[in-house]
């Protein structure tokens, strides 16, 4: 039954919309939505995917797809998708890594649309996935990212029988530590979008979590505890997660020990870009300057950063110890 959704929610499209869905007069004045994808070597989901895409609820919708320069058949499946549906635009470029393609995709994002979201090249979006986004972001003022929970699944998507605990705390604390944006669930506003497109660091840890840094410094974040995504978990995923505790805990070691010292590049890049509110600023320094004593020290005791396991505060706070966390 799973594996047929996202073939079921291309069936609400209709080829003489425009944006490939059906007009609702419901959604007022809320404007276009642009999704941008960045795909590489994902010839086996690809189709699920933008079928989730094009039988979204939302009716006014547009995809912008740069393919990081696959090897396989992807970017021949993105050229007839486009050929068949006026609201895609795929184009290809040379192999630059996630981050590099999903920051040129932003450069290129259409200034026009209310609300720019990113998109993953083998998940399954649930029908009303944008827009319970669209209608939070409604309700918001300022700069706002939208992000929210993953339902994990395997290669046919049938869910994982143990899932991550949805309920988090967002907030600048826990921006600087750690990121709970996951790039396929986000959409934000353009005000947000057009400041943090002016402000591309070089490179990051990952560019959804630079997104969050951004919005949790500038405005406001709401996480949504409700899945509206299927995250399928497959031996290709670029950036995965697992649905058990100890998977969990093993790809976190592997994620710090391969990063190690990219988390003070990321800050340090953060820091040139946003300045000016002193109490953030304060907490980004105060993270940096932890690799010398007395302020390695001072950073175990220093309760406004904060991991969203209780768990994870403890084990990081020992790395910040040890010098193993900049």
């Amino acid at each position: 039954m799973n594996s047929e959704i996202c073939g079921e929610a291309n069936n609400h499209t209709k080829k003489e919309n425009k944006t490939g869905m059906q007009d609702d007069d419901s959604y007022g004045d809320f404007g276009k939505v642009q999704i941008l994808l960045s795909t590489y070597n994902g010839e086996e989901y690809i189709r699920e995917q933008l079928d989730s895409i094009l039988g979204q609820s939302y009716p006014d919708v547009d995809i912008l797809i740069r393919d990081d320069g696959s090897t396989d058949d992807t970017f021949v499946i993105l050229k007839e998708y486009e050929e068949l549906h006026q609201n895609i635009q795929a184009y290809q470029g040379e192999n630059i890594g996630i981050n590099k393609s999903f920051f040129e995709l932003l450069r290129e994002s259409n200034p026009e649309a209310s609300y720019i979201g990113f998109c993953d090249q083998d998940d399954c979006w649930l029908p009303e996935k944008i827009e319970h986004a669209v209608r939070q972001l409604e309700g918001m003022e300022g700069p706002s990212l939208y992000c929210g929970a993953k339902t994990l699944v395997d290669e046919n998507l049938e869910p994982f029988q143990s899932q991550q605990n949805p309920h988090v705390t967002p907030g600048f604390g826990n921006a600087v530590i750690e990121s709970i944006c996951s790039g396929c669930t986000a959409l934000m506003n353009q005000e947000l979008a057009g400041i943090i497109k002016d402000r591309l660091p070089e490179d990051v840890i990952h560019h959804d979590w630079w997104c969050y840094m951004a919005a949790a410094y500038l405005g406001s974040i709401y996480f949504d505890e409700t899945s509206y995504i299927y995250y399928r978990q497959h031996k290709g995923n670029e950036v995965g997660a697992s649905g058990s505790a100890i998977g969990m805990i093993r790809a976190k070691a592997r994620d710090l020990k391969k990063r190690h010292g990219d988390l003070k590049k990321q800050l340090l890049d953060f820091k040139r870009f946003y300045h000016g509110v002193p109490e953030k600023d304060s907490l980004v320094d105060a993270i940096l300057g932890a690799e010398k004593f007395p302020e390695r020290f001072k950073i175990l005791f220093d309760r406004r950063w904060y991991r969203q396991s209780g768990l994870d505060n403890w084990v990081v706070r020992g790395l910040f110890l040890f010098n193993r966390m900049l």
